[in-house]
């Protein structure tokens, strides 16, 4: 019997056939930028935004060969200077294939700095560019122009991609950096730029706050699920390429027991295939579920033990449907405290991405959380 490598792929960018659908989605992004105007997308964390933005950047970079793309991941830069340095090593790497072009245009755009040639990989001789040098204050507007001159000395067009953006907002040195780039980047015209995060209040605050440097500085998408019309012929055909069976029923289950969320999908399915000799069973679904839960527990116990009392009160509630949290009734059933806690803590609660609104009604964000915590705190 042949053996199969599993189907579905969790924890890496989603690639090939396991990009599910988002026609419209790419469609949008590359017609938005390729005209120039800037994007700002939202969504909660695990949903696919990083897939999505390569996926369209590279089509966009095929259908264009004026296009070039730059990637900076913002989720672990830890000061003002290494963003600066990460900026200008990015979009220099990201203007030329070649690296005596790289070192040219470092010396050329840039003054003092130092570049150099980075070998990340011992095996494959992958080279990475990079700039060592502490930028100084006259440094900083430069690096931000740098797209800008590189896209015109080169006859070319630059899309910068930032990928969980709203990280940038924790360095002391923000507000300065902020202003900075709004007053450069606006003056761009060959330049577009990506901006894309899961922490919605904080991206909202950045971008949709009028009293930000960023308010208006392009088009907010709120990135939506993947409807589970397109993820069950994905499961079905998943299964029957690798000579296992599930059932179309089974497959719908899925997606309602993670509520089309994308990585937890892919998770669920990953476990319930590799438990899977033939075909999936009622057992094999929970046994799956089951271990879904269990490789997450260390992270949900985190989330939780940061919680206050009350906190963890309202989250009862809402696991349990209650949303009136005012009313005698849910006082006498939860912890709740007095108005201005109840008000303090829901806040709290969806500035942290735990919960939102959804339809009037508080929901988790995370669907796997939610039937975590229920088994946890509301047997």
């Amino acid at each position: 019997m042949a053996k199969y490598l599993s189907p579905f792929q969790f924890g890496t960018l989603a690639t090939n056939e396991n990009f599910i659908d988002r026609q419209e989605d790419r469609a949008l992004l590359k017609q938005l930028l390729s005209s120039h105007i800037n994007v700002m997308l939202i969504s909660p964390r695990r949903w696919g935004k990083s897939s999505l933005v390569k996926r369209a950047m590279s089509e966009l970079a095929d259908e264009d060969n004026n296009v070039r793309i730059c990637y900076i991941d913002a989720f672990s830069i830890g000061s003002e200077s290494e963003f600066y340095r990460t900026f200008a090593s990015q979009v220099i790497a990201c203007a030329s294939s070649k690296m005596e072009r790289w070192i040219e245009d470092a010396k050329k755009f840039l003054t003092g700095v130092i570049p150099q040639v980075v070998i990340n990989d011992q095996v494959t001789d992958f080279m990475a560019f990079d700039l060592k040098f502490v930028p100084q204050e006259r440094d900083k507007m430069a690096i931000l122009q740098l797209p800008e001159l590189l896209a015109k000395e080169k006859g070319i067009r630059i899309i910068v991609c930032i990928d969980e953006f709203q990280q940038l907002a924790n360095l002391p040195e923000y507000k300065d950096m902020e202003g900075k780039m709004r007053s450069v980047w606006q003056q761009q015209q060959l330049t577009s730029y990506c901006l894309y995060g899961s922490k919605r209040n904080m991206m909202l605050n950045i971008f949709n706050n009028s009293n930000s440097p960023f308010y208006r500085f392009g088009q907010v998408i709120f990135m939506q699920k993947i409807a589970k019309e397109h993820w069950i012929p994905f499961i079905l055909s998943s299964f029957e390429k690798t000579g296992k069976s599930i059932s179309a029923e089974m497959a719908e289950r899925i997606c309602y027991a993670v509520a089309c969320h994308s990585w937890y999908l892919q998770q669920l399915c990953y476990f319930i295939w590799s438990f899977t000799v033939s075909e999936v069973t009622e057992d094999i679904y929970h046994l799956g579920l089951k271990q879904v839960l269990n490789i997450n527990t260390p992270m949900f116990q985190n989330d939780t033990e940061n919680l206050s009392s009350t906190q963890i009160e309202m989250l009862k509630a809402i696991a349990n449907g209650e949303q009136h949290f005012s009313s005698q009734a849910v006082k006498q059933i939860y912890n709740l405290g007095n108005p201005n806690t109840i008000v303090k803590n829901r806040k709290t609660l969806q500035n942290k991405d735990i919960i939102e609104k959804q339809n009037d009604a508080f929901v988790f964000v995370d669907p796997i959380y939610r039937l975590w915590f229920k088994e946890e705190y509301c047997r």
